[in-house]
């Protein structure tokens, strides 16, 4: 969910109706199980958003679900995270399927897939392929697959979904607008990465893009940069704890131009080191005005690095976040880049520096 939008979704989810069984940590098996659920769903007339977060599903009480949900077109978030504990790999999907056909017999159409903290897996996106490309899903603007294992296959899959869903949504006449993309956490590799930079690069359409932690290396670190060059629109970006390296931090920083409106980014934990600082402060002296909040930190960036980085903030009248915490100053150098800090209107913006290493001169 975009970081700058919270005034506008106050606004909407005040207008929202609907279910929520979120956290009662309930074991539905059975359509017995989840008797109360489909009553909710016969007796409310509009239903906007179903909450299922903290229980866990099978099969049959999917199903059962499922029937309640076809009488309700007007159906837009299914807020479904956390909701495979302890099941079957081979119930996810079908319990997906089931799911999904309600949501396409009803003609609903989605705003929000939110199935993040499931153990999906290649397996589970079986469940999801028919639903990705319906017109269920020509409305999406925003889908949170975070902490999901897709593994390189399963974002293949997502990818290929995507492109088809943007292709048949655009000969409906109905382009589809799809917004935020959170996919951390799901072990994507070079391959996977590179497949869902394809995505990325045939919808355009992105405002944020969070993928921490997916073991993501320079080839995979390539195609999203260049995919990223596609999206203008993109705000929020986050590739915390991946390896780009200076490599990677290059091929970035090339990136960063065609982003007039990032307000967000979030490189932590990437091992760019110095000559990746070097990249990142050369193309943010140049542009990227609008930004307000950097996390470069735990990178083995020098005092060198450092600075180069502060030097670049001279331009970011918004900026509220600096982090360079983590990195390799030493205390003489960390007391420079606070000096240097201080000279500027956005000072208050440089966070604390409480995990400093000793510095190592490259």
């Amino acid at each position: 969910m975009s970081t700058f939008n919270f005034a506008s979704m106050a606004a909407q989810l005040g207008q929202e109706q609907g279910i929520s069984f979120e956290n009662k940590v309930l074991s539905w098996n059975t359509a017995a199980d989840v008797q109360d659920v489909v009553d909710a769903l016969n007796k409310q007339t509009t239903v906007h958003y179903l909450n299922l977060d903290g229980n866990t599903l099978g099969v049959e009480a999917a199903k059962a679900i499922g029937e309640g949900l076809k009488r309700h077109p007007e159906f837009r978030k299914a807020l479904w995270k956390n909701m495979f504990t302890g099941r079957l790999i081979s119930e996810i999907p079908e319990a997906l399927k089931h799911l999904g056909a309600a949501l396409i017999v009803a003609g609903a159409k989605l705003t929000v897939l939110d199935l993040s903290d499931n153990a999906l897996g290649p397996n589970g996106m079986r469940g999801l392929e028919e639903l990705l490309r319906s017109p269920v899903c020509y409305s999406l603007q925003e889908l949170l697959l975070c902490n999901c294992g897709l593994g390189p296959e399963g974002g293949s899959m997502l990818s290929r979904a995507l492109i088809d869903l943007h292709a048949n949504a655009n000969k409906a006449g109905f382009p589809l607008q799809l917004r935020v993309f959170i996919g951390s956490r799901n072990r994507l590799e070079d391959a996977g990465a590179t497949e869902m930079a394809t995505a990325f690069q045939t919808l355009k359409t992105f405002e944020e893009i969070v993928l921490e932690q997916n073991s993501i290396y320079i080839e995979g670190v390539e195609a999203l940069a260049e995919s990223f060059k596609h999206n203008p629109h993109l705000r929020v970006l986050n590739m915390n704890d991946n390896t780009l390296k200076s490599e990677g931090a290059e091929k970035i920083a090339e990136a960063l131009p065609f982003l007039p409106l990032l307000r967000e980014m979030s490189f932590g934990d990437c091992l760019i080191k110095t000559n990746g600082a070097y990249h990142f402060g050369e193309a943010l002296e140049r542009g990227n005005e609008r930004l307000e909040v950097i996390d470069l930190g735990f990178n083995e960036i020098n005092s060198d690095g450092g600075l180069v980085l502060v030097n670049a903030m001279g331009n970011k009248p918004k900026l509220r976040i600096l982090n360079l915490d983590g990195n390799s100053f030493g205390e003489e150098g960390s007391e420079k880049i606070i000096s240097e800090m201080s000279k500027l209107p956005t000072a208050a913006a440089l966070q604390p520096f409480q995990h400093q290493e000793e510095e190592d001169l490259e």
